[in-house]
């Protein structure tokens, strides 16, 4: 885009493509005490992998900065910025960026997040657009939503939509915060942040094994399977494309449930295969990764028994079923006293069935321990002392 500044509903939009800018801009936002904040991403949608496209940051001043990470190399002076405790960065629904960012090695801190704050609210739907239309009555156009933030260069509407995300965050947060304090939630919303900001990003175990039908292999296909995805996701970055774009998930569990099968053959009569992975010296590299699996499998004597036990639903007692009974009786009375949507960040479906099968209460917040206990011992239920989960130097 030629014009590196727009103006929308009175806000100025600058774009910022080079390194001094940053450093410049970093100088001038270190003197602000509350920033909007946005990323735009792309998470095996695109590309391969989970990547950072767009940074945007709006001031009290009424600006709003959009920070293109493609154009400059070096992003730390981004990256302490975040990390200043002392500067309240507000963002709506953060859990995604703040995984990103702890990924790019940035630990944010100082995260407002204005989703939380609805949802303390006991808002039934909590999404920006939302949150726009019942509390200023703004409606905000979402068509750019599926934008493909990786391509270059961007266009008005890019940014415009961008820049949607952050514009009104300082509005809103002042809003919904005011409203949480005179509910006396404040304390429920802090200590919710200080659980995003504890997020990091970690890569999921056993992914291959998440794949549709993967549980219906024996242990000598699983293993296969285990080195066919990995294989996909060399491949994936290699042509920078998400891994299921190279072979869908489907294909990949169909050729590991028959690892013998003619991979010429294969390619050419599968669905979902990238065109790249037909190329011969591709399909070399894919009959020596199945070879060297086969080969590995039967080095390790991998065995061809399948699974036993898969999953067992936990056994049923009439213990278990009084226990699931009570709490679910102070889950009712806390969905009554604070409302259904509010009452999920208290208690939730999962920690009650826990309770029924172990007998333990495991808490991870430190608020709605006290409420659940509260509201319990109001009702006459009596329930053990919790099995602490958060952190003790909070």
């Amino acid at each position: 885009m030629e014009n590196k500044t727009l103006i929308y509903d009175g806000v100025t939009i600058k774009l910022v493509e080079e390194q001094e800018q940053l450093q410049e801009l970093m100088r001038l936002l270190s003197k602000s005490t509350e920033l909007a904040l946005d990323l735009e991403f792309d998470q095996n949608r695109f590309t391969y992998g989970f990547n950072l496209c767009l940074v945007q940051i709006a001031d009290e001043s009424g600006v709003c900065y959009i920070i293109d990470p493609f154009a400059i190399a070096n992003l730390q002076p981004l990256f302490e910025l975040l990390q200043n405790a002392a500067i309240t960065k507000i963002i709506h629904h953060s859990n995604n960026d703040i995984l990103l960012l702890d990924k790019m090695g940035c630990n944010i801190k100082g995260v407002m997040d204005t989703d939380v704050a609805a949802k303390v609210l006991n808002y039934e739907r909590s999404s920006l657009a939302t949150v726009l239309k019942e509390e200023f009555n703004i409606e905000i156009d979402k068509s750019q939503q599926s934008s493909n933030w990786n391509k270059r260069p961007l266009t008005e509407a890019q940014l415009q939509y961008a820049a949607l995300d952050v514009i009104y965050l300082h509005r809103i947060k002042a809003k919904l915060v005011t409203e949480v304090e005179q509910r006396g939630r404040l304390h429920w919303l802090q200590e919710e942040n200080e659980l995003l900001e504890a997020l990091t990003y970690t890569e999921p175990t056993n992914p291959h094994l998440k794949l549709r039908n993967a549980f219906r292999l024996n242990y000598y296909q699983q293993y296969v399977l285990k080195e066919l995805f990995a294989f996909r996701e060399r491949m994936g970055k290699q042509f920078n494309k998400p891994a299921p774009y190279i072979i869908s998930n489907e294909a990949l569990v169909e050729l590991a449930n028959n690892p013998n099968t003619d991979i010429h053959e294969w390619l050419n009569h599968t669905r979902g295969i990238h065109g790249g992975l037909k190329r011969a010296r591709n399909e070399q590299l894919l009959k020596e990764a199945l070879l060297n699996a086969k080969e590995s499998a039967k080095e390790n004597n991998i065995s061809h028994d399948y699974p036993e036990n898969r999953w067992q639903r936990p056994l049923r007692t009439p213990e278990t079923e009084q226990r699931k009974e009570e709490l679910t009786k102070v889950q009712k009375q806390i969905v009554e006293t604070y409302g259904e949507y509010a009452a999920r960040l208290i208690i939730t479906q999962s920690v009650i069935n826990d309770y029924s099968f172990t007998g333990q209460l495991r808490c991870t917040k430190k608020y709605a321990t006290a409420i659940v206990l509260a509201t319990a011992e109001e009702i006459g239920v009596s329930l053990p002392a919790p099995v602490l989960k958060y952190d003790s130097n909070s």
